[in-house]
């Protein structure tokens, strides 16, 4: 894996971004077929895998093909562009890019998720940019409340350090959670709580500060990142209003997690079955011919199985709510625990892969131990908030009907 630099490659000693290149600024937004157009990448991504684990970014003709596709507009509103797709089409494009790289899959996913704010609730004035006066319309953020929001006239004067920006390369646009504060002071809301605003900024307004330096999702690029002091503009809020698009527009990023997830623990599996062919311990039987080899694989074949179609089942019944205008709380903890229990069980997958991949999945091979990297990946995937067990608890409030009134999911 070896120690990445301080400062990441194309990125100014002070911060500032490499210019976004043409393909991206100009990337199609339509994407009828997302799981067809991942799966025709396969070969490709996997074949640049080991260089996106060196480099600890995805290498260009990734970029590129993944650009060209449209895939990074696949939660686009068909107002700007896009197909809105059915949930579960969506959800079978992020899983094929987690298979052919963990890396990518994240990367990929975490950009589209980001994107979707820009299209369905960014301003008219924000779409004008990206769309017609070329400046791109991908996007990358972290909304853990760790900026600043001032009031002034016309918009906010805001500053922030942030995390955890997967993507952030191939973004022409971040966002990030501030808590607004007025005279000095954080605006409270109803529950006395801190008022939190999603603020956007364009690349060139943005200082990209590296420090991703991790043992899985290497080549995702998740840098920290600054939002320098500067004054963000009111058509640069996110209003918390869904502006356009219909139902597919509105799936929420615990389809991206749970996807992912899903996808790279499918990759653990076939490459525990590959190895299976020709795995055996000095002194021992081969694992082909261990009874008990069998029954893990198979109870884990079946988990694996099952949480893919949990998960497609959850998100086409959140898609029908969104439909029906019929969304509510039990709905989203509907889905919000299949992605929790999807992440889970990939877990429990690459601990499979870890125990039956004996000394192979140990050495690194010179950064080509793709079973060593499904379990790498895994693990830091299964570290996300988004998907841990706070939130299944959350889930279990709502079907239990002790839920606060004001949890949000």
């Amino acid at each position: 894996m070896g120690q990445r630099p301080a400062t990441p490659p194309g990125v100014a000693e002070d911060g500032k971004p490499f210019a976004l290149p043409e393909y991206l600024r100009k990337a199609p937004a339509h994407c009828p077929d997302p799981h067809a157009a991942a799966r025709s990448l396969r070969e490709l991504i996997d074949s640049h895998s080991d260089e996106a684990e060196r480099l600890g970014y995805l290498p260009e003709a990734v970029v590129k093909a993944v650009a060209d596709t449209g895939l990074y507009g696949m939660l686009l509103p068909k107002e700007v562009g896009g197909a809105e797709p059915h949930p579960s089409n969506m959800l079978d494009a992020v899983a094929e890019l987690a298979y052919a790289d963990g890396s990518t899959g994240w990367a990929v996913m975490a950009c589209q998720f980001a994107t979707a704010i820009i299209g369905s609730a960014g301003s008219q004035r924000m779409l004008d940019l990206a769309f017609s006066k070329g400046a791109g319309y991908t996007g990358a953020g972290h909304i853990s409340q760790l900026g600043r929001a001032d009031r002034v006239d016309g918009g906010y004067m805001a500053k922030g350090n942030f995390r955890f920006g997967s993507g952030s390369r191939e973004a022409a646009w971040f966002v990030g959670a501030f808590v607004e504060h007025d005279q000095g002071k954080p605006v409270l809301n109803e529950q006395g709580q801190p008022t939190v605003k999603y603020l956007f900024a364009p690349r060139e307004n943005i200082r990209m500060r590296g420090n991703w330096d991790v043992m899985g999702l290497g080549a995702t690029a998740s840098y920290d990142f600054e939002f320098p002091e500067q004054f963000i503009p009111m058509d640069m809020v996110n209003s918390g209003k869904h502006e356009r698009g219909g139902p597919a527009t509105q799936i929420q990023v615990g389809l991206g997690h749970g996807a992912w997830a899903l996808g790279a623990a499918r990759r653990a599996l076939d490459e525990v079955r590959k190895l299976a062919k020709t795995k055996k311990r000095f002194g021992r039987t081969g694992l082909l011919d261990q009874p008990t080899f069998h029954l893990d694989y198979a109870r884990h074949e079946a988990m694996l199985r099952a949480a893919f179609d949990h998960s497609r089942a959850a998100f086409t019944r959140h898609y029908e709510a969104l439909s029906k205008g019929a969304d509510n709380i039990e709905v989203h903890a509907d889905y919000r625990l299949a992605a929790c229990w999807a992440v889970e069980t990939a877990f429990n997958v690459a601990q499979f892969a870890w125990r039956a991949g004996g000394s192979d999945i140990l050495r690194n091979a010179g950064g080509t131990n793709r079973l060593q990297r499904c379990y790498r990946d895994l693990c830091a995937g299964y570290q996300h908030r988004h998907t841990d067990y706070n939130t299944a608890m959350d889930c279990a409030t709502v079907f239990l009907g002790i839920a606060s009134p004001h949890l949000v999911l």
